[in-house]
């Protein structure tokens, strides 16, 4: 099995950094993987068991099953479909709290690909594809953050409204 994670610390409360990172209204203003993302069988949040269809703009296409929702910390998803190479894909989303507000947030991502496919070339291929993803998504969730919460705290600074 391979491991493709990254974290980074966001000036936004764990409680705020995990409402973002789960509300598909916003998920398209800071999240550059997805080209679509879509909760199934009628569901409008989620709650463990939740399936969601997910394509990436690489045209990856993956079914998955959320496994562990807590807020707020920690959300995990397992592969239910995907793409023929991979034999499995687990996901979490993991934000701890810090100093001053702030949120240590981590993307760790456990692949392992069919043995037909090679995996000792696969499982690395995979790793170096999905580290930039998961760096590049957390750049996007972090910048999201503070540029909306900040903001929000300045203007009720501006208005008194503290």
């Amino acid at each position: 099995m391979a491991i493709a994670q990254f974290e980074i610390e966001i000036s936004s409360s764990p409680d705020e950094v995990y409402k973002v990172s789960q509300d598909y209204s916003v998920r398209y203003d800071w999240d550059p993987f997805p080209e679509r993302v879509q909760l199934l069988n009628g569901d409008d949040k989620i709650s463990k068991g939740t399936r969601a269809y997910v394509k990436a703009k690489s045209s990856l296409e993956m079914e998955v099953e959320f496994i562990q929702v807590s807020p707020p910390t920690t959300t995990t998803i397992a592969m239910v479909k995907g793409p023929i190479f991979l034999d499995s894909f687990v996901g979490s989303w993991i934000f701890k709290p810090l100093d001053n507000g702030r949120t240590k947030a981590k993307f760790r991502y456990s692949i392992k690909s069919k043995k037909w496919a090679l995996p000792f070339i696969t499982d690395r291929l995979a790793v170096l594809y999905f580290r930039k993803t998961v760096k590049d998504r957390l750049v996007g969730l972090k910048s999201y953050c503070e540029d909306t919460f900040d903001n929000r705290s300045k203007k009720a600074a501006d208005t008194g409204d503290n």
